[in-house]
Protein backbone atom coordinates (compact mmCIF):
# COMPACT_ATOMS: atom_id res chain seq x y z
CA UNK A 1 0.00 0.00 0.00
CA UNK A 2 1.51 3.25 -1.02
CA UNK A 3 0.79 6.37 1.76
CA UNK A 4 0.99 10.31 1.25
CA UNK A 5 3.17 12.57 3.41
CA UNK A 6 0.17 13.78 4.96
CA UNK A 7 0.17 12.86 8.68
CA UNK A 8 4.22 12.48 8.86
CA UNK A 9 6.74 14.22 10.20
CA UNK A 10 9.56 15.63 10.41
CA UNK A 11 12.07 15.90 13.56
CA UNK A 12 15.55 17.27 14.26
CA UNK A 13 17.94 16.05 16.75
CA UNK A 14 19.51 19.00 18.57
CA UNK A 15 22.65 17.12 18.95
CA UNK A 16 25.30 17.47 16.50
CA UNK A 17 25.90 14.34 14.33
CA UNK A 18 29.69 14.37 12.90
CA UNK A 19 30.44 11.10 12.06
CA UNK A 20 28.07 8.55 10.02
CA UNK A 21 25.29 7.13 12.07
CA UNK A 22 24.03 3.37 12.34
CA UNK A 23 20.51 2.69 12.20
CA UNK A 24 20.05 1.58 15.66
CA UNK A 25 21.66 4.60 16.99
CA UNK A 26 19.54 6.93 14.64
CA UNK A 27 16.82 4.97 16.43
CA UNK A 28 17.86 5.74 19.86
CA UNK A 29 18.30 9.90 19.64
CA UNK A 30 15.58 12.36 21.16
CA UNK A 31 14.37 14.25 18.23
CA UNK A 32 12.31 17.61 18.39
CA UNK A 33 9.34 17.38 16.26
CA UNK A 34 9.27 20.44 13.81
CA UNK A 35 5.95 22.32 13.27
CA UNK A 36 4.33 23.32 9.59
CA UNK A 37 6.51 21.42 7.56
CA UNK A 38 5.33 21.94 4.28
CA UNK A 39 7.96 20.76 2.23
CA UNK A 40 11.29 18.28 2.27
CA UNK A 41 12.81 18.15 -0.89
CA UNK A 42 14.69 15.52 -2.58
CA UNK A 43 17.11 12.99 -1.02
CA UNK A 44 18.59 9.53 -1.62
CA UNK A 45 21.74 8.23 -3.49
CA UNK A 46 22.61 10.04 -6.76
CA UNK A 47 26.03 8.13 -8.15
CA UNK A 48 28.07 9.93 -11.00
CA UNK A 49 28.68 8.20 -13.90
CA UNK A 50 32.02 8.82 -14.40
CA UNK A 51 32.88 7.84 -18.49
CA UNK A 52 36.41 7.41 -20.93
CA UNK A 53 36.38 7.62 -24.62
CA UNK A 54 39.33 4.90 -25.30
CA UNK A 55 40.59 4.18 -29.03
CA UNK A 56 39.86 1.16 -28.98
CA UNK A 57 36.68 0.64 -28.94
CA UNK A 58 33.46 2.41 -30.19
CA UNK A 59 31.68 2.37 -27.00
CA UNK A 60 32.09 4.29 -23.42
CA UNK A 61 33.55 2.79 -20.50
CA UNK A 62 31.12 3.59 -17.38
CA UNK A 63 31.80 3.49 -13.92
CA UNK A 64 30.12 4.67 -10.87
CA UNK A 65 31.74 7.93 -8.96
CA UNK A 66 30.98 9.66 -6.00
CA UNK A 67 27.68 9.51 -4.55
CA UNK A 68 25.78 12.54 -3.38
CA UNK A 69 22.93 11.87 -0.35
CA UNK A 70 21.33 15.02 -1.71
CA UNK A 71 20.39 18.51 -0.91
CA UNK A 72 16.90 18.77 0.13
CA UNK A 73 15.42 21.99 1.29
CA UNK A 74 13.11 21.75 3.78
CA UNK A 75 9.96 24.55 4.07
CA UNK A 76 8.15 25.33 6.62
CA UNK A 77 5.32 28.31 7.72
CA UNK A 78 7.97 30.41 9.66
CA UNK A 79 6.67 29.97 13.42
CA UNK A 80 9.25 31.64 15.75
CA UNK A 81 8.05 30.07 18.89
CA UNK A 82 8.21 26.35 17.49
CA UNK A 83 10.89 24.56 19.48
CA UNK A 84 11.34 22.23 16.07
CA UNK A 85 11.95 25.77 14.04
CA UNK A 86 14.27 27.44 16.90
CA UNK A 87 16.43 24.03 16.49
CA UNK A 88 16.70 24.35 13.02
CA UNK A 89 17.86 27.87 13.43
CA UNK A 90 20.08 27.05 16.02
CA UNK A 91 21.63 24.62 13.38
CA UNK A 92 22.04 26.84 10.51
CA UNK A 93 24.07 28.79 12.93
CA UNK A 94 26.16 26.23 13.40
CA UNK A 95 29.02 26.02 10.77
CA UNK A 96 30.46 22.46 10.64
CA UNK A 97 28.32 20.76 12.76
CA UNK A 98 25.82 17.50 11.41
CA UNK A 99 22.66 17.12 12.38
CA UNK A 100 20.18 13.85 12.49
CA UNK A 101 16.81 14.28 10.73
CA UNK A 102 14.04 11.61 11.34
CA UNK A 103 10.47 11.26 9.27
CA UNK A 104 8.01 9.52 10.38
CA UNK A 105 4.87 7.94 8.27
CA UNK A 106 1.39 8.16 9.04
CA UNK A 107 2.24 4.03 8.56
CA UNK A 108 4.79 3.86 11.10
CA UNK A 109 8.32 4.08 8.85
CA UNK A 110 10.71 6.06 9.22
CA UNK A 111 13.78 7.45 7.33
CA UNK A 112 16.97 9.01 9.36
CA UNK A 113 19.54 11.28 7.67
CA UNK A 114 22.06 13.67 8.68
CA UNK A 115 23.69 16.82 7.18
CA UNK A 116 24.73 20.53 7.77
CA UNK A 117 21.50 23.08 7.65
CA UNK A 118 21.52 26.43 6.05
CA UNK A 119 19.15 29.11 5.75
CA UNK A 120 16.74 30.40 6.20
CA UNK A 121 16.03 32.07 3.35
CA UNK A 122 12.21 33.82 3.09
CA UNK A 123 10.73 33.07 -0.74
CA UNK A 124 8.36 36.42 -0.05
CA UNK A 125 4.76 35.72 -1.33
CA UNK A 126 1.81 38.03 -2.15
CA UNK A 127 -0.46 39.63 0.82
CA UNK A 128 -2.52 36.03 1.42
CA UNK A 129 0.65 33.95 1.33
CA UNK A 130 2.09 32.40 4.92
CA UNK A 131 5.82 33.71 5.85
CA UNK A 132 7.56 30.74 5.02
CA UNK A 133 11.03 29.73 5.87
CA UNK A 134 13.26 27.28 3.73
CA UNK A 135 16.22 25.78 4.92
CA UNK A 136 18.58 23.78 2.74
CA UNK A 137 19.90 20.34 4.39
CA UNK A 138 23.27 19.52 2.64
CA UNK A 139 23.68 15.54 3.64
CA UNK A 140 26.52 13.56 4.32
CA UNK A 141 24.96 10.29 4.83
CA UNK A 142 22.60 8.13 2.32
CA UNK A 143 19.26 7.96 4.47
CA UNK A 144 18.70 4.55 6.15
CA UNK A 145 14.78 3.58 5.40
CA UNK A 146 13.26 1.77 8.78
CA UNK A 147 10.10 -0.14 8.05
CA UNK A 148 7.58 0.05 10.80
CA UNK A 149 7.53 -2.76 13.16
CA UNK A 150 3.78 -5.13 13.20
Amino acid sequence: MAFTNSGSTVSICITPQNSNVAQAAFVALAYVPIANVGNLGERGANTNIVNYDTWDTNTTLKGKGITNAGDPQLEVAQNLADPGQIALRAAAASRADNYAFKVLRQNGDAQYFRGLVTGPTEPGGRNEDFVLNVFTLALNQIPIDVAATP
